[in-house]
């Protein structure tokens, strides 16, 4: 009922056995120039949206203790 008429059969293990020993005997991929650039820009954008949160929530969070400590 949940489930699509059309869902992607899983992988078997001799199929994933087989992906792995073709993966061991194949050269590492090259880096292009702008990859570096391209995977430091992608770290930013998926971590920084909790970093600023955590910062935040401290900063509200020490602001507030200070407020009540000053009055």
């Amino acid at each position: 009922m949940f489930l699509r008429r059309n869902q992607k059969r899983r992988i078997t293990k001799e199929e994933a056995d087989a992906i792995i020993e073709k993966a061991k005997s194949e050269e590492p991929l090259e880096l292009e120039k702008g990859d570096m650039l391209a995977m430091v820009l992608a770290a930013f954008r998926v971590f920084l949206p909790f970093v600023l949160l955590l910062g935040g929530s401290m900063f509200l969070v020490w602001w507030f203790i200070t407020r009540i400590w000053a009055s």
